[in-house]
This record gives structure tokens, C-alpha cells and sequence, in this order.
């Protein structure tokens, strides 16, 4: 017992850290969303309770950036998963030459997303870039990758899709890697098929994993910035401004209320998503199913 209340001193330390780092940062964001603060004018600080809320539940602009703040991140998370996976199945076969491959999968983890962003800026170039060259020379034409609105969106997607495939794919295959054998050769020696193998013991077997990728990378998209205001700064227009870029505009303006607010808004839908892909994903399965 005295052991035991000794060791639960070790925690003093980090339990303060994370008091300060975290919880009074939140709270004093928290109490400066509740007043109408402009840093051009510091003499008119007004209390306004939840207005800096309300404004924002009325406010077009606001709803659009959630909007395309959803549809950005669910379509990187989904190609990212796909493909992760795919690849992941792919090098867990018993090929000897994939392995020296594996490296150039995980190259874009190490690249810096400005830097990674300024090199696709310049491949999606109408004029100049890479890829319109190609596609030009057969016969496609050149699109305006970062000017047209949905193209626009497609473009960050996919480089944040490229740059974050990695991960999905490591994680997804160190699961891979530990799954027991034993149960593959079983399904073998009874006549299963591959489908059949990954079905009802590959998913099964790694569905915590999948998900604890799955809400680390929908998390992390969700508050996407470096790679979309690089890339197109929230245009063309409001095409791709996303929360985190009405975020930044607003603490530029110096409307510290209201940016926030906007940044505790993000904090609470960012929970909402994670509750519901948990509540989605571990729902009872019903038996034989």
C-alpha cells in the first residue's frame, strides 16, 4: 500500500504539465470566446456570452467551411484507408523483392508539408507543371487543377492522400505482420478462399487497429492547414476553405473572440466525428454476420 501511494507522487509531475499545457489554455480560449474582442480596438472589449456562438450557427461562410471541411476529410481518410490497406495486403505476401520497396512508401512521411505542398503546387501548374505536360501529350488537355472549385478540392485531397498513405500503410501492416498464422493455414486445410480468409479473419482480427488509424488520420484532416493554405489559401473563392482556414483568417483580423470560438466549435466537432465513427464501427455485429 505504501508502495502504491508513493507511486501515484510519479504522476504529480505529468498531471500538472498536462493542467498547464492543456486545460487553462482551453479555458482561457473559452473565456475570451465569450467577448467581442477586436485587437484594433482594445478599449471596446464587450462581454457577449454565447452571440460569438450564435453568429456562427447563422453564418453562411461558416457552415460552407464545415461543409468542406467534411467532404475533405472524409474523402482523404477514405482513399488513404483504401489504398493503405491494398498496399499493406500487397507487401504482406511472401514476395522477397517487395521488401526493398517498402522505403519508398514511407518517403513522403519524412517530407515537410510546406515543402511537399510548394512541389505539387508546381506539378499542378496549368502551364508549367509535370503532370498537365502528360496529360497534354495525350490529348487530355490542361486543367486548371487549383482554379476550378472542384478540382480545386480533388487537388488537396489527393496531395494530402499522398502524403499520409504511409501511414495508413505501416499501421495496417505491423497488424498484418502479428496476425497468428495458424488460423490462415486452418482456413486453408477447409477449403476457404482468399476472400473468404480476409473476411472473417483478416477484418476481424484487425478492426481495432483499422480504427485507431482511421480516427487518428479523420482527426488529423479534420484540422488540415499547412497543405490547403499553401496550395490554394481557400480559394478559388471559398472552394476549399476549410474550419482551420476561417480559423486563421479570423485570428489574422484580429477578431480573437470570434476565432475562439470558431477554434472550440472545431474541438467539439472533431469529438462528435470520433463518437460517431466509434459508435458506427463498434455497433453489436449481429452472429454469423
Amino acid at each position: 500500500m505504501a508502495i502504491g501511494s508513493a507511486g501515484r507522487w510519479f504522476l504529480l509531475p505529468g498531471l500538472v504539465f498536462l493542467f498547464a499545457i492543456d486545460l487553462i489554455p482551453l479555458v482561457y480560449s473559452a473565456w475570451i470566446s465569450l467577448y467581442n474582442w477586436w485587437l484594433i480596438r482594445p478599449r471596446d472589449i464587450r462581454f457577449v456570452g454565447l452571440a460569438n456562438y450564435l453568429r456562427l450557427g447563422h453564418d453562411p461562410e461558416f457552415i460552407r467551411a464545415v461543409v468542406v471541411t467534411t467532404l475533405f476529410t472524409s474523402g482523404a481518410v477514405v482513399v488513404e484507408f483504401l489504398i493503405g490497406l491494398g498496399l499493406a495486403l500487397l507487401f504482406a505476401q511472401p514476395f522477397r523483392f517487395l521488401r526493398r520497396l517498402r522505403v519508398l512508401i514511407l518517403l513522403p512521411l519524412f517530407v515537410v508539408p510546406v515543402v511537399g505542398a510548394t512541389m505539387w503546387r508546381v506539378i499542378f501548374h496549368p502551364e508549367v507543371g509535370v503532370l498537365n505536360y502528360y496529360l497534354n501529350a495525350l490529348g487530355l488537355g490542361r486543367p486548371p487543377w487549383l482554379s476550378d472549385p472542384t478540382l480545386a478540392l480533388v487537388s488537396i485531397t489527393l496531395v494530402d492522400a499522398w502524403r499520409t498513405i504511409p501511414f495508413m500503410f505501416l499501421v495496417i501492416y505491423a497488424g498484418l505482420e502479428v496476425l497468428p498464422g495458424e488460423l490462415f493455414e486452418a482456413a486453408a486445410v477447409d477449403g476457404a478462399s482468399g476472400w473468404q480468409s480476409f473476411r472473417y479473419i483478416t477484418v476481424p482480427l484487425l478492426t481495432y487497429i483499422m480504427l485507431l488509424a482511421v480516427l487518428i488520420r479523420a482527426m488529423d484532416a479534420f484540422r488540415e492547414f499547412d497543405i490547403i493554405f499553401v496550395l490554394t489559401g481557400g480559394g478559388p473563392g471559398t472552394a476549399t476553405q476549410t474550419v482551420q482556414i476561417l480559423n486563421y483568417r479570423a485570428f489574422g483580423l484580429g477578431h480573437m473572440g470570434e476565432a475562439n470560438a470558431i477554434g472550440l466549435v472545431t474541438l467539439g466537432l472533431v469529438a462528435l466525428m470520433c463518437w460517431a465513427l466509434m459508435r458506427v464501427i463498434l455497433r453489436p455485429r449481429p452472429a454469423g454476420g
